[in-house]
């Protein structure tokens, strides 16, 4: 008989808290399934940072490290610099990434740190109740912008 699916070996049987809908758990299917099939569960370290992403260390079976917010990439220098040879990646939210953590972003790329960063952009802060976030779209409704993002009173939207 074929198997139709397979929990991938990284992944937690954990239940995750995401909110009904939310893609986070596709995601971390998505990343368990490339650990596995890279073969590099026994050297791979994921950073959680603050928003949504904070608890993404219940869902997997390898080193997971929590980060202030934003500072997924510096932390991730960090372990890499430490362990060269581990394989490294950020999980962020666009709260995260895009907003209050810009800076550490935009210098590790500069930089050419050898981390991967997993980058889930919802448009919203999630976790906080759906506010506008950097990245909401002009016209996007949100609960600090239930009329939709009016760029001339808030700007254009970060592209990322």
């Amino acid at each position: 008989m074929k198997a139709v699916y397979e929990r991938p070996e990284s992944l937690s049987d954990a239940v995750t808290h995401y909110c009904p809908g939310c893609t986070h758990g596709v995601a971390h299917r998505l990343v368990a399934e490339t650990v596995d099939e890279l073969g590099v569960h026994d050297q791979t370290v994921g950073i959680a940072s603050v928003g949504c992403s904070v608890f993404a260390y219940n869902y997997f079976e390898f080193d997971f490290q929590q980060a202030a917010h934003g500072r997924a990439p510096a932390v991730g220098t960090g372990i890499k610099r430490v362990h060269p040879d581990a394989v490294v990646f950020a999980y962020q939210g666009d709260g995260d990434l895009a907003s209050i953590g810009t800076a550490e972003i935009v210098h590790a790329a500069m930089r050419g740190e050898n981390i991967t960063v997993v980058f889930i952009n919802n448009a919203i802060y999630g976790m906080t109740g759906g506010q506008m976030a950097p990245t909401t779209l002009a016209g996007q409704k949100a609960s600090t912008s239930p009329a939709g993002r009016d760029t001339q009173h808030a700007g254009s939207p970060i592209r990322v």
